[in-house]
């Protein structure tokens, strides 16, 4: 069904914490788009460095261009709590998770819209090009000689996807405002957002593809998403646990059960090799309580109560890509 003009409104809300080296672009990113109308938040939530001058320098320059709000924060806050506080002020009926160091094509939200107008979903997310510190640059789905996906996408009802393991760029995702307002916004207990609120939406909405890439995405020694197995120490897999508990009621179909053991195995064992071994005992707890013990399960049960420290060499393979 054709939106009406006056609905085409998007919010992009714009996080930054000590990316002061980046979040001119992200900005820039957005000012640059085809598509109008925008309203652009930004969310300063504590920085350090010089995030919060490069974000008063742009919005001197730039500030009658678009419309924006921009809220600083003296101290660092749980993430998922300053992006809600910053929604909960928007009036766009579409909206960005656009972090700092991360920048879109100018047509992002122009093929985005056109996306959702033609489709009943209401959610789009897009291929990304993936930016390392050591200058090399993948897509996220591969792709041929025209930029194009050479593998299936799997788009429509994503709920058993997104549960078995990380199928979509969650930067790309342009989200129906209502739609992320019906499933409760970001769930303010957890660490980090998007395994959470991909697995919310795709239990409630359809998600459509568009084959571009219109998303760059920084991958970051020290940003949040690469603390996720962080040795020893991980402040995200808690979440991840909490993420994995809420499915596990969610969940109905044989081919959904099989999808939540899978990702338990694949959690447990990156809990369990980055030394994480009391998450590894409770995501170990939980898997037992919904399929049979097996030897996976045995394995590593054990390696977790005897406390086999290997997380020196798997913080070696993990960091291959920023030397």
């Amino acid at each position: 069904m054709k939106l009406k003009e006056e609905k085409h409104l998007v919010t992009v809300i714009c996080t930054c914490y000590n990316q002061g080296d980046y979040v001119v672009q992200a900005l820039n990113s957005v000012l640059e788009q085809t598509h109008r109308p925008i309203e652009l938040f930004i969310v300063d939530n504590g920085s350090t460095d010089h995030s919060r001058l490069e974000i008063n320098l742009w919005l001197d320059a730039n500030a009658e261009k678009i419309p924006t709000k921009s809220f600083f924060h003296e101290k660092p806050m749980n993430y998922c709590k300053a992006f809600n506080q910053a929604f909960a002020k928007s009036k766009g009926c579409f909206l960005v998770d656009l972090s700092a160091d991360d920048f879109l094509d100018s047509r992002h939200l122009e093929l985005a819209l056109a996306h959702l107008q033609q489709s009943n979903a209401r959610v789009y997310f897009s291929n990304a090009l993936e930016h390392f510190p050591n200058g090399k640059v993948q897509s996220f789905y591969p792709t041929d000689k025209e930029g194009k996906a050479k593998v299936p996408i799997v788009e429509g009802d994503v709920f058993e996807t997104v549960i078995k393991r990380y199928a979509i760029s969650s930067p790309t995702l342009v989200m129906e405002a209502n739609a992320f307002r019906s499933v409760g916004a970001y769930d303010e207990n957890l660490s980090y957002e998007d395994f959470d609120i991909l697995v919310r939406m795709a239990a409630k909405y359809s998600f459509v593809y568009g084959d571009y890439l219109t998303v760059n995405k920084r991958i970051i020694k020290d940003s949040l998403s690469q603390q996720q197995y962080k040795s020893r120490n991980s402040q995200l897999l808690p979440s991840t646990l909490i993420v994995c508990e809420k499915i596990a009621g969610m969940v109905k179909s044989r081919r959904e059960k099989e999808a939540l053991r899978l990702r338990l195995l694949h959690e447990i064992k990156h809990a369990s090799v980055s030394a994480n071994f009391d998450i590894a005992l409770k995501m170990l707890k939980l898997y037992k309580t919904l399929y049979p013990i097996n030897l996976w399960f045995l394995l590593y049960y054990s390696w977790s109560k005897i406390k086999w420290d290997l997380s020196a060499s798997y913080e070696k393979w993990r960091q291959r890509s920023f030397d």
